[in-house]
């Protein structure tokens, strides 16, 4: 029998317990957890609440009518509904004329400030404020945000763990040299034995796992304020879906049920969504959205750009196709976001997605028909399939992207839409522009999936404005606004923009890649000369033109001057001015007093080295890059000139990338240096080498592998 070391086996025992214990209070630590998010979000309202009632004068009590004399108070120092709220009875009762009756008075007034006060505010989380109520608060929700995915996975092999530790450790009866000595054999055969159980469960997956979650669970335990900052800074969104989750807010009061008849907004809040096959996280207002849409099953969501209507869509598909799976989903948009929507679906759901465009569209097809899932097809494609559905395929659902591309009843793809009227179970049109100035569209669609309703708002036009048209068209229309249902106006939304390359595009992209030439393959589809063939292009047009008719303007952002031109060029009276390197300071203040001036779908166009330092651009609130940089700062620095103090809208940052190219390679490339980057202070030596590196290998390894890829095209 070899020597058996029980310094070592003790220290094994003693990690395996308090794993165990931990694995099992981590369960009984989220209710813990989520109570302290619940009593710092009390302490920022009630922050929040001092304030306000600190801007109510005194003079207000006069009011009550309850004989307060309110000078007083004044002379006593009590200004205003702050003072006085802070004040106990004893203090308030050494005020000449003031009694037990007017005390009751001052209470009861202030009861009601305090309560009109809440009903009207917002939790606003800031990375700007040094408050310690902001602080604490988004420290408390960073803890559970952190140890949320942990715990779930620690509830998995919890059992497991404890089952093994129960059966191992009190076979350990033997722990130390002395009471080895004075043990008889078979109580020395069982520590052995229990001993080798021991170290070979040390070994085991299920222990491994466990040590890393533990782990885990404790860097969540030490996380800094700094670094819940940070974190809320790049994931702000989650964070507000995960305050609405424990502080208990449902979807369904406010502005998504203000116009719906009460009944109506009662059974549409009861719906239950099955969010077993949805991987992403609503907010309260999108949960609402999606029960909407499956409770009145046709509709159109016109909410906000910006406010999620794709991911409220795809909740809706993942409700539909858990419940039948190998259903037909069809999502018909404009060819410029046909990528984005496939990369959503498989993103947020466990839908099959099938691209339904381009090389390989008929063997997607023939998959989708068999198999099914959700099928993204463009308009211009629908000539080529509808035979196919129509009176063929029963659809659980039909989305129609940007609908008022179906606006004429005349046009062919509407036409080829409407065919679907009676396949489809659920249709779902979906748009950003605001329809209420647009009666005649608005009609024309309505009259696609409510026909019975069409007629009513054509004849009730002239009330477009007024509640009572909201009403009528509440339970075939939800429009939302930033400003309603994002009280908190979240400061910054990024998205990627996926284009698929036209043949221009790539024959362009080839050349440059079978030159060498690095640089000129990070312009992809900004190569050519005629950028009506550049699909970057194209989605950059319908980029300003939602801007436009969202009523805002946006800045353009290129590393290279030739694409600025072209950009410049391509945008005609859209451009509002071009910013360089080259352009002098005061042609710049110029330029933006320009800017600032210009109508609604206004663009500035703007070099990235030259945009992203010295310039304040409020007046821009969507931002366009026409390509991925290198140096996530560069990234940064150009976001911040739109995003500051002063800014009224959230800012849209949107990336205008191609599949399979130098940009795809460049956005994993950025993340690698952004995670490198997060780990230090900006201002660090290392933090500004982590963004340099890499570059010259980098670039020559991914110029070989692209080389690879276009070179038997040539041969």
């Amino acid at each position: 029998m070899s020597r058996i070391h029980f310094k070592e086996v003790n220290k094994l025992i003693r990690l395996v317990s308090v794993i165990d214990e931990a694995l099992s209070a981590m369960q009984e630590a989220v209710p813990v957890k989520e109570a302290q998010v619940r009593e710092a979000a009390q302490a920022m309202l009630d922050l929040e609440v001092m304030k306000s009632l600190s801007e109510i004068p005194a003079e207000e009590l006069r009011a009550s009518k309850a004989g307060i004399r309110v000078g007083a108070l004044e002379d006593a120092g009590y200004r205003n509904f702050r003072d006085l709220s802070e004040a106990d009875d004893s203090m308030l009762e050494k005020v000449s004329g003031v009694g037990e009756k007017q005390i009751a008075a001052i209470r009861a007034a202030i009861a009601v400030c305090r309560r009109q006060i809440l009903e009207k505010k917002t939790i606003r989380l800031s990375v700007d404020d040094p408050s310690a109520e902001n602080l604490q608060l988004i420290l408390a929700l960073a803890v559970v945000r952190t140890e949320k995915p942990v715990i779930a996975d620690a509830a998995k092999v919890q059992k497991e763990f404890h089952q093994q530790t129960e059966s191992i450790l009190p076979r350990i009866v033997i722990r130390n040299s002395f009471r080895w000595l004075f043990s008889g054999k078979e109580t020395k055969n069982q520590t052995v034995s229990a001993i080798d159980d021991l170290t070979q469960f040390a070994t085991s997956p299920v222990y491994k796992r466990a040590c890393t979650l533990y782990e885990r669970y404790l860097e969540a335990e030490r996380l800094s304020q700094e670094d819940a900052v940070k974190d809320f800074e790049r994931h702000s969104a989650e964070y507000y879906i995960l305050l609405e989750h424990i502080l208990g807010r449902e979807a369904g009061p406010g502005a998504s049920t203000e116009y719906l008849p009460a009944d109506l907004a009662v059974q549409i809040d009861a719906f239950r969504i099955d969010k077993e096959g949805f991987l992403g996280d609503l907010r309260a207002y999108q949960e609402f959205g999606v029960k909407y849409i499956l409770h009145q099953k046709r509709v159109l969501l016109g909410d906000d750009m910006g406010l999620g209507k794709t991911v409220q869509a795809i909740a809706a598909m993942s409700h539909l196709y858990t419940g039948e799976k190998g259903g037909h989903i069809l999502v018909v948009c404009p060819a410029s976001v046909l990528i984005n929507w496939c990369r959503e679906i498989r993103k947020f759901s466990r839908i099959p997605a099938w691209l339904i465009h381009g090389k390989g569209m008929e063997e997607a097809f023939d998959a989708w028909l068999q198999t099914g899932g959700a099928a993204v097809t463009n308009y211009e494609m629908m000539g080529r399939i509808i035979d196919q559905i129509n009176d063929k395929v029963t659809i659980l659902m039909l989305v129609i992207d940007e609908a008022h591309y179906i606006k004429n009843p005349k046009a062919l793809r509407t036409r080829y839409v409407r065919m679907l009227d009676d396949e489809a179970k659920h249709i779902l049109l979906m748009t950003g522009t605001p329809l209420e100035n647009k009666v005649s569209e608005m009609c024309s669609l309505i009259d696609f999936i409510r026909p019975d309703l069409s007629w009513q708002v054509r004849e009730a036009a002239a009330l477009r404005h007024t509640q009572e048209f909201r009403e009528m068209i509440s339970p075939v229309y939800l429009r939302r606004k930033r400003e309603e249902v994002l009280a908190e106006l979240p400061p910054a939304e990024v998205k990627e923009e996926w284009n698929d390359m036209t043949q221009e595009d790539r024959e362009a992209y080839a050349q440059q890649i079978l030159a060498g030439n690095f640089m000129g393959a990070r312009r992809v589809s900004f190569l050519q000369e005629d950028l009506s063939t550049s699909s970057k292009a194209q989605r950059l047009k319908e980029l300003c033109m939602e801007t436009e008719e969202a009523g805002r303007k946006g800045i353009v952002y290129s590393y290279f001057r030739e694409t600025i031109d072209k950009v410049g060029a391509f945008l005609k009276d859209r451009c509002a001015g071009i910013i360089t390197g080259s352009t002098t300071p005061a042609e710049r203040q110029e330029i933006v007093d320009r800017f600032e001036q210009a109508g609604a779908g206004s663009v500035l166009v703007c070099q990235v080295q030259a945009g992203g330092t010295g310039l304040n651009i409020q007046a821009a609130s969507i931002v366009i890059f026409c390509e991925p940089q290198i140096k996530p700062s560069l990234t940064n620095q150009a976001i911040a000139r739109a995003w500051r103090m002063g800014q009224v809208h959230n800012v849209e940052v949107h990336h205008l990338l191609c599949e399979d190219t130098a940009d795809e390679a460049v956005m994993k490339l950025l993340q690698e240096k952004q995670s490198a980057f997060d780990l230090y202070a900006e201002e660090s030596v290392i933090a500004r080498a982590a963004e340099a590196v890499t570059d010259a290998e980098w670039i020559q390894e991914f110029m070989e592998r692209e080389r690879s890829k276009y070179l038997p095209m040539i041969i």
